[in-house]
């Protein structure tokens, strides 16, 4: 999408907009002041959105540093009477959770807006984790939006929720809803300026202490209490009832759409009533009991957990004991993964006992086998990543004697692709900045372990585990691969890149001074596509006692190549009358760029993926690989 597109004040006027976009545009038209977030899939494209035209438009955004601290920004405009946005993919908001419950009990002046993308079926995240019982723990309102329309109208009420009741609210998005696109109806942009400023008295949040604070549990209560009574005559809930329905189903946010559709097709639609539920927590009982009230069975549809069904299931004893209740818990829809029409249609059909309308996946899969492949994991063609890995693979083979060894532990970045083939080296991955405390509890029981972060991830929550790994003598080795970039949610700048969100030049943060002002004595810096360098970097570093930092750092070779842009790298070649057929190019670095000739029984370099690194022409015993020209 343009930055025109999002600037565009033309009410009325009709652009195609991906869910994370519409969410963006929501909060332009809201009048949003402040917007931060931390990027990661699938809620990246809310900020790119915002950075693009947050300077042209007269806000401020930022990637923060990690969810906390974007939070933390969002929450300080706030107080300010400012309105504010952050975004954050699901398992973000367990960093943030510290502040989140604080911000919910003293309450916001300007509107707050929370924007949880969810990963159900984790396509791009550890865990499918459904955010929606975070909220309710922390007294948080949640709007889950069905289209990119409703992701922009929703974001648009938000703000207005959160200001009128002095409340964060949630915006909980799906990986469907934030990556589809739709035809959206803008409206017209903002233009109000506040002025900024801490209301001393009238709602403070200046230091109190603990019993003042506790007296506002009670405000909170009350608040939600008001929000759950907005919900009851909200019209993004929609009941469709006509009276003889014996059967019905609620939908909240996306798979509204699935079970909508499927009941269309069974041709069901006079048979079913339903409730379109915007408003998920708190729910609103009035208009739910209206429903499970006046049916006789009732399916609850929604993504993740049966978060919804539960309190269904809780009301319905109440309302209606005899009523028959399918969803995640009966076991009419799967306990875990992504809804689809498919799925829907097969429940549905189950229950009135009629043919699924949709093909099943598994026919859809085998109809195109042959014409699709399953793409293998691997690193990008020229990736720095790999070549550290290769380098680092090979000190410790030469030091330890065999790489199983040593356990490395891997973080949550691009190099996490270590543990494929061929590189296999690495053992274990988990959340932001774990490979260092993990890799400190291994070295106290006398295991032998390297911990491999990369530059966003160490600057997001690895600090704390380095400055602790020297206080309580660790004796751990730390690897940190340093492309520049965040690269694997779509190269946003972090502290370390010389740039912020919007482009503009800003002070580095260099991750080497870090890591002495940690305590580190030993750091070193080294070029990755320098193999014989990095390889003995790391073998020093094995060697040595204490706490010890590698930092490989090299840009990333796609970030490199649009910055040359048009200009292209000159490529390798493979000299086939010197390449002896040995694959071990293929066999132990496997950059994508190389390729096998079976007829020719040789190597060769796809010269259009090839980005120019030369470090495969570092690995061939025969000197067979070299600059295009050169061989």
């Amino acid at each position: 999408m343009s930055a025109r597109v999002m600037m565009m004040d033309e009410p009325g006027r009709v652009a195609l907009l991906m869910g994370n976009e519409a969410i963006a545009r929501g909060a332009i038209e809201a009048g949003v002041s402040v917007a931060a977030g931390y990027p990661g899939t699938p809620s990246s494209e809310i900020g790119d959105a915002l950075s693009q035209v947050a300077d042209a438009l007269g806000f401020y955004f930022e990637w923060s540093t990690n969810e906390k601290v974007a939070l933390e920004v969002a929450f300080g405009a706030s107080m300010c009477n400012q309105r504010s946005i952050v975004s954050m993919k699901h398992v973000g908001l367990n960093v943030a959770l510290d502040i989140l419950n604080l911000i919910s009990l003293r309450g916001v002046r300007g509107g707050l807006v929370l924007v949880s993308a969810d990963d159900p079926s984790q396509h791009s995240s550890g865990q499918e984790q459904d955010n929606r019982w975070l909220a309710k723990m922390n007294c948080v309102p949640v709007l889950e939006p069905s289209t990119p329309q409703e992701a922009k109208e929703y974001t648009r009420y938000a703000f207005e929720l959160s200001e009128r009741r002095r409340t964060p609210v949630m915006v909980r998005t799906v990986t469907r809803l934030s990556h589809m696109r739709g035809k959206v109806t803008l409206g017209p942009i903002s233009r109000e300026k506040r002025m900024a400023e801490f209301d001393w008295e009238g709602f403070s949040y200046r230091v109190s202490g603990f019993d003042r604070l506790f007296r506002r549990e009670k405000e909170l209560n009350d608040k939600l209490k008001l929000i759950q009574e907005d919900f009851e005559e909200l019209n993004l809930n929609l009941l469709k009832m006509g009276g003889d329905e014996r059967f019905g189903f609620i939908g909240a946010g996306l798979s509204f759409n699935y079970a909508h559709d499927a009941v269309r097709r069974l041709g069901i639609e006079k048979e079913a009533a339903y409730l379109k539920l915007a408003t998920s927590h708190p729910i609103p009982q009035r208009l739910v009991s209206r429903l499970i009230g006046g049916v006789d069975r009732l399916l609850v549809v929604e993504e993740v957990d049966p978060f919804v069904e539960l309190h269904v299931r809780a009301l319905a004893k109440e309302v209606n004991p005899k009523l028959e209740v399918y969803g995640r818990m009966s076991g009419h829809l799967p306990g875990e993964g992504e809804l689809s029409p498919q799925i829907l249609g097969e429940a549905l059909a189950r229950i009135f006992n009629l043919e699924n309308p949709y093909r099943r996946r598994s026919e859809l899969e085998e109809r195109v086998r042959g014409t699709i492949f399953e793409r293998m994991l691997t690193f990008c063609a020229g990736c720095p990543h790999r070549a550290t890995i290769y380098a680092l693979k090979s000190a410790v083979i030469k030091v330890r004697g065999d790489p199983r060894r040593v356990v490395v532990n891997g973080d949550i970045g691009c190099y996490g692709l270590a543990h494929t083939p061929p590189l296999n080296f690495e053992d274990t991955y988990f959340c932001m900045g774990a490979s260092i405390g993990v890799s400190q509890g291994m070295r106290h029981v006398g295991v032998d372990c390297i911990s491999l972060i990369g530059d966003g991830t160490f600057l997001h929550a690895g600090i704390p585990g380095l400055i602790n790994s020297v206080y309580n003598q660790a004796d751990i080795k730390v690897v940190i691969a340093d492309n520049q970039t965040i690269a694997m949610t779509g190269f946003q700048p972090h502290a370390g890149s010389g740039k912020t969100a919007t482009g503009k030049p800003t002070r580095r943060v260099l991750i080497e001074d870090i890591a002495r002002a940690c305590g580190v004595d030993q750091v070193e810096v080294v070029d990755p596509y320098n193999l014989r360098e990095a390889e003995e970097a790391f073998i020093r570093m094995l060697e040595s006692k204490g706490v010890s930092v590698v930092i490989a750092r090299r840009i990333c070779a796609t970030e490199a190549v649009r910055m040359l842009r048009p200009r292209r790298p000159t490529p390798y070649r493979v000299d086939e009358d010197v390449c002896i057929g040995c694959r071990l190019c293929l066999n132990t670095f496997g950059c994508p760029a190389l390729e096998w000739d079976g007829e020719k029984g040789l190597a060769s370099v796809n010269e259009t993926l090839c980005m120019g690194c030369g470090v495969c022409s570092q690995i061939c015993p025969q000197g067979a690989i070299g600059r295009a020209g050169a061989v």
